[in-house]
């Protein structure tokens, strides 16, 4: 189950973060008042049929894009985190220009447990391409 939501998180934050890039899709809508209100819809496709092994293969991701649910994504700057820490528990993402860390993090036990994924931006993509309702800790979550 881990290894298998870990790739569709990873999957879900970067497509999340391929949307926020898009200037004109953002300005050409409610795109961003609409994922705070229903969350943001991730949508995977595979060419897998449902014989022998590969039936495993579709359980198998069923099951870690189902876990989605149980994560929101919020785009951040430094200093602008979700519990106010500094960024030492973060992971750098030392090649992009736009993306500076993420951290991931979990709270409550068992069924009840969420994830929180934390996007640190630059600050001039932060001004520029994410729009106000997204601002300001706002989480989005996955659907």
């Amino acid at each position: 189950r881990a290894n298998v939501f870990s790739q569709a998180l990873g999957i879900a934050a970067t497509l999340y973060l391929t949307h926020m890039s898009d200037k004109a899709k953002l300005d050409s809508g409610a795109w961003a008042e609409l994922w705070i209100k229903h969350g943001f819809l991730v949508t995977f496709e595979g060419l897998l049929s449902a014989a022998g092994k590969e039936l495993g293969m579709i359980e198998d991701a069923a099951v870690g894009i189902s876990m989605l649910r149980m994560a929101s994504v919020m785009i951040v700057t430094e200093g602008n985190t979700f519990d106010g820490v500094n960024s030492s528990s973060c992971i750098p993402v030392p090649d992009s220009p736009y993306l500076k860390w993420v951290r991931i993090n979990s709270y409550g036990k068992g069924t009840q447990t969420r994830y929180l994924v934390e996007l640190c931006v630059d600050v001039n993509f932060y001004a520029q391409r994410v729009p106000s309702s997204l601002k300001n800790k706002a989480a989005v979550r996955f659907y």
